[in-house]
């Protein structure tokens, strides 16, 4: 059952409720503004005024990092194949308000387009987007998190396959980007040799440039 109210949107499942929520967004936000570094960030090179595709946009932490950094001139567009989780997160990025305007318009300004990545991929001309970014469904949770267990229950299981990333290297103009667990078999799987990320961090991206492909 779907719940809309100006203060919250939820979908409920038995006792188990998914509703949106920018999560950590804002303190990575405050974080960058104070001259720390965001590895994710680092990881795309993604500047003021990139385009950026998020093909696994889930909760959309990492897309509104991202259009912060993009700012005004930037264009992010974020892919979820669940129509649940496509409609929850885009009204909650719509109609969420921080006390910060800017990450506010941040918000605002990320396009969500419900459709399977890969679709959406095939349909689009060569280098339509500076990065193209996966943050795939962990194989089993870090911690338990109770708007995670929720979203799993109706978020696209499946992973991203090696066609998936040749299409979006086709798409991109600089790099495509993979976050995974830092010991993920992912990464070599999908053809992912340059590894970045915090010495200790549990998570890391994975880098393919498109000019290492050419």
């Amino acid at each position: 059952m779907m719940v809309v109210s100006s203060q919250r949107n939820s979908y409920f499942m038995g006792s188990s409720e998914f509703f949106f929520h920018p999560g950590l967004a804002k303190l990575r936000i405050k974080e960058l503004i104070n001259g720390k570094t965001d590895q994710m960030i680092q990881a795309m090179s993604l500047r003021s005024g990139d385009t950026l595709l998020d093909c696994t946009l889930g909760l959309g932490t990492d897309a509104i990092v991202a259009s912060y950094v993009a700012g005004t001139n930037g264009r992010i567009t974020g892919l979820e194949s669940s129509t649940i989780i496509a409609e929850i997160v885009g009204r909650g990025l719509k109609t969420y308000q921080f006390d910060d305007k800017e990450i506010t318009l941040a918000m605002q300004r990320i396009d969500v387009v419900q459709t399977h990545h890969k679709d959406y991929l095939a349909s689009l001309p060569p280098k339509s987007y500076d990065i193209v970014y996966f943050d795939p469904m962990f194989r089993s949770p870090r911690k338990n998190s109770p708007a995670m267990d929720a979203m799993r229950v109706i978020v696209n299981p499946n992973p991203v396959d090696r066609e998936t990333i040749t299409m979006a290297l086709k798409v991109c103009t600089r790099r495509v980007v993979m976050k995974e667990r830092r010991w993920s078999t992912e990464f070599e799987r999908l053809g992912f040799k340059e590894i970045l990320g915090g010495r200790y961090a549990p998570v890391v991206y994975g880098v393919i440039d498109r000019q290492d492909m050419v």
